[in-house]
């Protein structure tokens, strides 16, 4: 059996590569309610989807005291949560499309032009995302505006033909597949990226990391989110220090008819010593974000990583003794003490 017809078996090719495409047409307020609809009826052919959802809505009632809204209703149900979780699925196909000014034109974007100003002037910032919401729509938003941006984290898969066709270029300086990660990074790979991210924002570039990274081993940091402490990868908060560039966090959440709403903050400059500070902060800002539109918290109130507590590292690989000494002799030239070329190598898990 060919690879193409074993696919053809599974539920994301018939969601990938014919429903989506199919409900695109249909405009952006019917694709997200039909979207939002599947997510629903899903759980009733799903055993124990429901009930799952359920204690996730129940979690988060806890973690951070929900109230009813001012018509007392839920302000989170399982149904607003089965419904995010399918357009959490759905990535960015909704944005597939030509006309940049009719997709781009769907993000209500705020505090872009402060962002926008502070990078134009020659300053390389580092921006921290997610897994909140339209985490995906966010990206693609960036590489659609064609800005200098390379993001270090795993590449994302089922995403749009045209954020697959920006990940792909190679006609700019810095290309961007020469900046994903994989679990199975060797150290020298791991050592080059960090430099290259180094490189990037010292010319002036955005390198965008995710913040929101459970894991276990070097350069982490104890934090709490959603009344669970976890260790979270403190990669962004060394590169910040090490290169004084501006931080800023990114959020992306969907709003109703298909639209999507951006918010850029600023964080300012890291100095060595504050790392705890500054992902101390990310943390609250992202929990204030789940705390205003709980629905859009899938990862948080879902995945395993983050409900059960941090999750068992895979086992590392064995590395020829060759290659310890080279990672060692380049981190040197990353930062003495930084950690952030072994921190790649640990973590380089983020999607």
């Amino acid at each position: 059996m060919t690879s193409l017809w074993r696919r053809f078996f599974t539920w994301k090719f018939h969601f990938y590569e014919l429903l989506l495409p199919a409900l695109r047409g249909l405009g952006p307020a019917r694709f997200d309610a039909i979207v939002c609809a599947l997510g629903t009826a899903s759980t009733y052919v799903r055993p124990g989807r429901r009930a799952r959802l359920r204690a996730a809505v129940a979690a988060a009632d806890a973690a951070l005291d929900l109230d009813a809204d001012l018509n007392g209703r839920r302000r989170l149900d399982w149904t607003g949560l089965a419904a995010n979780a399918a357009r959490f699925t759905a990535r960015d196909y909704a944005l597939d499309l030509p006309d940049d000014r009719e997709v781009l034109g769907r993000f209500d974007v705020e505090g872009y032009d402060a962002f926008r100003e502070e990078q134009t002037r020659g300053k390389g910032v580092l921006l921290v995302g997610s897994h909140l919401g339209a985490h995906i729509a966010g990206i693609h938003w960036l590489f659609r505006n064609d800005l200098p941006i390379r993001a270090l984290v795993q590449r994302p898969k089922h995403v749009s033909t045209i954020l697959e066709r920006k990940f792909d270029a190679t006609d700019e300086p810095y290309p961007q597949r020469d900046f994903f990660l994989r679990k199975d990074l060797t150290p020298a790979v791991a050592v080059e990226r960090t430099l290259q991210a180094r490189s990037a924002l010292r010319d002036g570039m955005i390198v965008y990391l995710n913040g929101d990274i459970v894991w276990e081993g070097s350069n982490t940091r104890n934090c709490r989110l959603l009344g669970r402490d976890h260790q979270f990868l403190a990669i962004w908060t060394e590169l910040a220090a090490l290169t004084r560039s501006p931080v800023y966090f990114v959020f992306c959440t969907h709003r109703p008819g298909g639209r999507f709403a951006l918010e850029f903050q600023r964080f300012g400059q890291t100095r060595s010593g504050e790392q705890a500070r500054a992902l101390g902060a990310y943390l609250s800002q992202l929990e204030a974000q789940v705390a205003a539109a709980p629905a859009e918290a899938v990862a948080y109130l879902t995945w395993p990583c983050y409900t059960t507590g941090t999750p068992t590292p895979t086992p590392p690989k064995k590395i020829p003794a060759a290659h310890h000494r080279l990672a060692s002799a380049v981190a040197r030239r990353v930062g003495k003490g930084s950690g952030i070329a072994g921190s790649i190598i640990a973590g380089s898990i983020m999607a």
